[in-house]
């Protein structure tokens, strides 16, 4: 791995090569954008936005030459790498994770707003064509029009969570890249201390009672953005609370196994640690007991 790191950032160009070769493999994605967190890391935000450019440029020519349309080339850009190297870029200025998690979490927030607000189930509008393209699918597997409301209703903050959450992978896998060019456990002390901070949690605290007192689906919607950023906090609580107790190694292991298969139900628990966090400060306590 260390190799590897070494050997992407000795030349400008070459992480935005290995982008946008890993962005024509499906799932790998975020390692991709983890290289150009690596670049920013290491050389600058400059190096960063240029080997984003460069692999733009690539993805447009592979693009061109195999007859796709370019603009997945450019949604690439827009949506996964250039949230990926402006958090990178924050990271380098100001040395705060949880900074970073705040603030993408915001953004979430806000896209998840902007989503709702043009929520349009008539033809015309996004969701309305994508209505459409899941009528039959879900005509097959016998589900009714309210199941098909209710997936539509929080459709924009599942799409909001997904991509804040994919910046934040790839600001995670960058982050790693570059502690292990320093030989450091800088990324894993940096993720055990990330916190959204009371403010972000009170406004969950909030959207969670409107959806309660409301059933309203755009509140629901944006519960799912808050929710999925106080899932990393929680999961970064429990890192914390392994390494001071000493817990085998197995246990987070077991963590992850949950988190993967039993995702319906690990998330939100995960989410209700990352909230209880922010008051209790399971983290602190550990530090005092140990």
């Amino acid at each position: 791995m260390k190799q590897f790191a070494e050997w992407v950032i000795g030349r400008d160009y070459r992480a935005g090569l290995v982008a946008a070769a890993l962005a024509l493999i499906p799932l790998l994605g975020i390692l991709g954008s983890g290289v150009l967190v690596l670049a920013t890391l290491k050389r600058g935000a400059a190096a960063g936005w240029g080997a984003a450019a460069v692999a733009t440029v690539v993805l447009l020519v592979a693009s061109w030459i195999g007859g796709a349309a370019p603009v997945s080339a450019l949604v690439a850009a827009l949506v996964l790498w250039a949230p990926a190297v402006g958090l990178a870029a924050l990271l380098r200025r100001s040395g705060s994770l949880s900074m970073c998690a705040q603030l993408a979490t915001v953004g979430g927030l806000i896209l998840a707003g902007f989503l709702i607000a043009t929520l349009d189930q008539g033809n015309g509008g996004w969701s309305g064509r994508l209505l459409q393209e899941l009528r039959p699918l879900m005509d097959e597997s016998g589900a009714g029009d309210e199941l098909l409301t209710v997936m539509l209703g929080i459709l924009p903050g599942a799409l909001a969570a997904s991509l804040m959450l994919a910046a934040l992978l790839g600001l995670f896998v960058g982050m790693s890249l570059h502690a292990s060019l320093a030989g450091s456990g800088a990324f894993a002390a940096a993720f055990r201390a990330l916190r959204l901070g009371r403010i972000l949690a009170g406004m969950t605290l909030i959207l969670l009672v409107l959806v309660i007192a409301t059933g309203q689906l755009a509140f629901a919607s944006l519960l799912t953005v808050a929710s999925a950023g106080l899932a990393l906090q929680g999961l970064g609580a429990i890192h914390d609370m392994a390494a001071r107790r000493k817990w085998p190694a197995g246990v987070i292991g077991v963590v992850y196994l949950v988190l993967i298969f039993m995702m319906g139900a690990a998330a939100p628990m995960l989410a209700a640690i990352g909230l209880a966090d922010n008051w209790i400060d399971f983290r602190g306590r550990g530090q005092i007991r140990s």
